[in-house]
């Protein structure tokens, strides 16, 4: 064959190309043999235990993560009925390098009580607010561990003898937040269908924060029964509330008492334009109620799951209404279906630990949690929908 210009050009371009050719076959197989990550953790390590969701958790896009807590093996949720919560809760503490900070209506959880401590033990600031009538007058054999152990431990009531501090969340390294329904106890562990949520979002991260310490300022010493708790000033709220739904700006978070989560709760009912889903552990807000019956009146698609065992004062109301309508128990006889979640147009992400009543909004200490992330809406919409299929119709 002639050697010409042309054809050393020909070739020349044609062993250029094989070569980027092959560059790309050996980074894409690469990539394929690291270990599964997203934003820091391998979703499909959570747990030895973890049950596959309904749909792979593979299809759903993970949320970004933002942070310098090494959350690596922690998971972005779970549901109490296909993951142990206390390993989850167990890995979290022992990651934590320098602060935890824990609000708690309750806590009963042995493992969990020695990871705290362990935490402290290695030199982390660990502090835990406690509601105060699960340590006072008397308290479990968890709670008093961490008192004997010298723990940095409060106690708060909410509004009134009635409030309670009724939250359940924790910061780990001012980076990562876990909330959700689940109290830390064995009965939410074995018994009641529970959830929770683990967000790596500075935004959020930094306003529980300030509703942690808003708690903490006003708390009492748990180990004296007759120290006294400050004054308690308004509570924390989103400063530019700029979570867009259907033309309306949410707050990304919600702290009660009288922290406006019941109007936010009612400004996204009413921006919705076909469905909502709502699983609800109490439901007796009548400005709640109301705006879903605003919202079924105008073609809205109205799922509630409530509850067995709790009082649902809107019974006639919802069926009159055209809500689908369901009761649904826990995992065993005594357990409760627990969680406090909504999702909207399966675009929006309602949750935390605020039921859907007045004193929820009036009396206690409460978080709520609104998201429009892909991954937590998607999967939460998943839950709902296998927890509505197995709920029993009035």
């Amino acid at each position: 064959m002639p050697d010409t210009p042309a054809l050393r050009r020909g070739y020349n371009i044609y062993m250029v190309k094989t070569a980027f050719s092959f560059l790309i076959f050996l980074l894409h197989f690469s990539l394929l043999s690291l270990p599964a990550r997203s934003a820091g953790f391998g979703l499909d390590s959570v747990l030895a235990s973890q049950v596959p969701l309904l749909s792979p958790l593979r299809e759903v896009p993970a949320p970004a993560a933002e942070a310098r807590f090494d959350h690596t093996g922690l998971p972005f949720h779970l549901f109490a009925e296909e993951t142990a919560i206390t390993p989850v809760l167990v890995r979290a503490i022992n990651t934590v390098n320098s602060t935890l900070d824990v609000a708690l209506y309750n806590l009963q959880l042995s493992e969990v009580v020695e990871a705290m401590i362990a935490a402290r033990d290695r030199g982390a600031r660990v502090r835990v607010v406690l509601d105060d009538k699960h340590v006072f007058p008397k308290r479990n054999a968890d709670i008093q561990r961490l008192l004997d152990a010298g723990m940095d431990v409060r106690v708060m009531r909410g509004r009134g003898r009635s409030g309670s501090m009724h939250n359940k969340y924790a910061i780990f390294d001012g980076a990562g937040l876990q909330t959700g329904s689940a109290n830390w106890t064995w009965f939410a562990e074995t018994s009641s269908y529970e959830n929770m949520l683990f967000i790596y979002e500075p935004y959020t991260i930094a306003g529980y924060q300030a509703n942690f310490e808003w708690m903490w300022n006003q708390s009492r010493l748990a180990s004296s029964p007759d120290s006294q708790a400050p004054p308690a000033g308004p509570v924390p709220t989103d400063p530019s509330p700029s979570l867009y739904f259907n033309g309306a700006y949410l707050p990304r978070y919600a702290f009660s008492p009288r922290g406006g989560t019941e109007a936010a709760i009612i400004k996204a009912i009413d921006a919705v334009r076909s469905e909502i889903k709502i699983a609800m552990f109490t439901l007796t807000s009548e400005p709640i109620m109301s705006a879903l019956v605003r919202a079924s009146s105008r073609g809205v698609s109205v799922k509630l799951m409530h509850n067995a065992g709790s009082s649902f004062p809107f019974f006639g109301d919802a069926l009159k209404n055209r809500f689908d309508l369901r009761f649904s128990p826990g995992r065993t006889e005594r357990g409760q279906m627990h969680n406090k979640f909504a999702v909207l147009d399966g675009a929006l992400l309602i949750n935390g630990a605020f039921n859907w009543s007045a004193t929820a909004e009036e009396k206690n200490a409460e978080n709520t949690i609104f998201t429009a992330e892909p991954y937590y809406v998607q999967v939460y919409a998943a839950e709902f929908d296998r927890l509505f299929a197995a709920s029993k119709a009035p």
